[in-house]
C-alpha cells in the first residue's frame, strides 16, 4: 500500500504541521519511526509497564539495590527518569512525566513530586530544557504550575478535558496542555465511542477543540504572550482500538492540534498505509487500520488536510456550539478569559459544574491511581528480593 512516493499517514500528519509524539517509553517505538518524533509522554500506566517489561530487569535491579532504604515513591520517580533516558537519544525535544494521581489536589505535594522527578532527570543528564512535568489541571495543578515555572520547570495540563481548564494552564504559564479526545471508560464501554464519518466536526470533542484553539489565538493577540501547544491525547491506555484511530488523528489538522501524542497501535495502522478506507458504515473504526489492507472490498481514498479556508467555513458553527452540554454565555464562549482560575477553588469549582469535565477527570485520576498502585506492589516486593 506503500511506497517510496507515497508517505505513509503518520508522514502526512507530521508533514501537515502536526507535530508527532510518542505515547511510549518503549525506545524501539521512537527509533522505529521514518523520522524523529518530538516529545515521548508518560504516565503511571506507561512506566509499569516498563517495570514490568523483562528487558528492564537489570536496570530495576540496580536502581533498587542503589536505592536501599528509599521510599517506593522515590524509587518510581527515578525509574521514570531511567526509562526516559533510554528513550531520549530517539527524540528531539522532551520526555514528560506525570506528578502522582494520588496528589491532585494537593498543591505542595505536586510541586514537591515536580521537583523530585526535575532532580532525577538532572541526575541522568538531562537538563531542563529536554523535560516537562505533567500536572492535573486542577486548582492544585495550576497553581503548583506557577510556583514550577519560577524554578525554570515548565508543566503540561493534564487530565483537560475544558475551556476553563485551557485558561487556567494558560494563565499559570504551562507550556503545553492535552486535551483527551476520547474519554477513559470508552475502551470498555464501546458505545461512548463517537462512531463518526468526519471526526473534525461531529466528534463531540472536536468542538471544546475548537473553543480552545480560539480562545488561544485571541489571547495571544490581546496579551502578546504565548500561549500553550495544544497536544491532542489518549486516555486509553491499553484499549484494542488504542488512542484515537487513523481518521481521528489525521482530523487533528483541522482542529488546530500543535502535537499529537499517539499510542503504539494507532502509530502502526498510520505506518500501515498512504490511504484511509472510504467509511461506509458504523463500528468500522473498531477493526485495525492496517488488518483492512488486504480485505478486496475496501475502498480506499487519499487523505489531504482540507486548505484553511475550507476549515474555516466547516467549522464556523462549532465555534458557537457545546455538543457535550455546557452553557454558553451570551459572547458565545464557554468560559470567560477575564476570570481567575488560580484563585482558591475557583477551577475546581468549575471542573465540578460541568458534568464532563467531573465525571472524566475522575474517570482519568482512577486509571492512573490504578497504574501507580500495581507499580508500588511490584516495587514493594522487588525491595525484598534485592534489599
Amino acid at each position: 500500500m506503500i511506497s517510496k512516493s507515497s508517505p505513509s499517514l503518520l508522514e502526512q500528519l507530521e508533514a501537515a504541521g502536526v507535530k508527532v509524539d510518542v505515547d511510549s517509553m518503549d525506545p524501539k517505538i521512537a527509533a522505529g519511526l521514518p523520522f524523529t518524533p518530538h516529545d515521548m509522554t508518560s504516565n503511571q500506566l506507561l512506566v509499569n509497564e516498563q517495570l514490568q517489561n523483562p528487558e528492564n530487569k537489570e536496570l530495576v535491579e540496580k536502581t533498587i539495590r542503589e536505592m536501599k532504604g528509599a521510599s517506593w515513591e522515590d524509587v518510581h520517580t527515578v525509574l521514570t527518569a531511567r526509562f526516559a533516558k533510554r528513550v531520549f537519544p530517539h527524540i528531539q525535544g522532551r520526555v514528560l512525566a506525570q506528578t502522582s494521581p494520588r496528589n491532585a489536589y494537593d498543591k505542595d505535594k505536586i510541586v514537591a513530586h515536580a521537583r523530585a522527578y526535575a532532580k532525577a532527570y538532572n541526575a541522568e543528564g538531562i537538563s531542563n530544557d529536554r523535560f516537562c512535568i505533567k500536572v492535573p489541571t486542577t486548582t492544585a495543578g495550576a497553581q503548583a504550575a506557577v510556583i514550577l515555572l519560577k524554578d525554570n520547570i515548565r508543566t503540561l495540563g493534564t487530565s483537560l478535558f475544558s475551556l476553563p481548564q485551557a485558561i487556567a494552564a494558560s494563565q499559570a504559564g504551562m507550556l503545553s496542555i492535552s486535551p483527551y479526545y476520547n474519554e477513559v471508560r470508552a475502551h470498555v464501554e464501546v458505545d461512548l465511542w463517537p462512531d463518526v464519518e468526519d471526526p473534525a466536526t461531529q466528534h463531540p470533542m472536536s468542538y471544546r477543540m475548537i473553543h480552545i484553539r480560539d480562545t488561544y489565538r485571541k489571547l495571544a493577540k490581546e496579551t502578546g504572550k504565548t500561549q500553550p501547544m495544544i497536544k491532542s491525547a489518549s486516555i486509553l491506555a491499553h484499549a484494542v482500538v488504542s488512542f484515537i484511530t487513523a481518521r481521528e488523528a489525521m482530523g487533528m489538522v483541522e482542529l488546530g492540534a500543535d502535537h499529537a501524542t499517539i499510542l503504539v497501535g494507532c502509530m502502526d495502522d498510520l505506518l500501515s498505509t498512504s490511504r484511509l478506507p472510504t467509511y461506509t458504515k458504523k463500528g468500522e473504526w473498531q477493526t485495525r487500520l492496517r488488518s483492512r489492507l488486504d480485505e478486496p472490498n475496501v475502498k480506499w481514498a487519499d487523505w489531504a488536510a482540507p486548505a484553511p479556508t475550507v476549515s474555516q467555513e466547516r467549522m464556523a458553527a462549532m465555534a458557537k456550539a457545546d455538543p457535550l452540554g455546557k452553557k454558553m454565555n451570551k459572547d458565545f464562549e464557554m468560559a470567560s478569559t477575564d476570570i481567575d482560575y488560580l484563585a482558591d477553588g475557583v477551577l475546581d469549582k468549575a471542573n465540578e459544574e460541568d458534568e464532563v469535565t467531573r465525571l472524566r477527570l475522575h474517570d482519568a485520576l482512577e486509571l492512573f491511581k490504578g497504574g501507580e498502585e500495581e507499580s508500588r506492589v511490584e516495587i514493594e516486593r522487588l525491595k525484598g528480593v534485592y534489599a
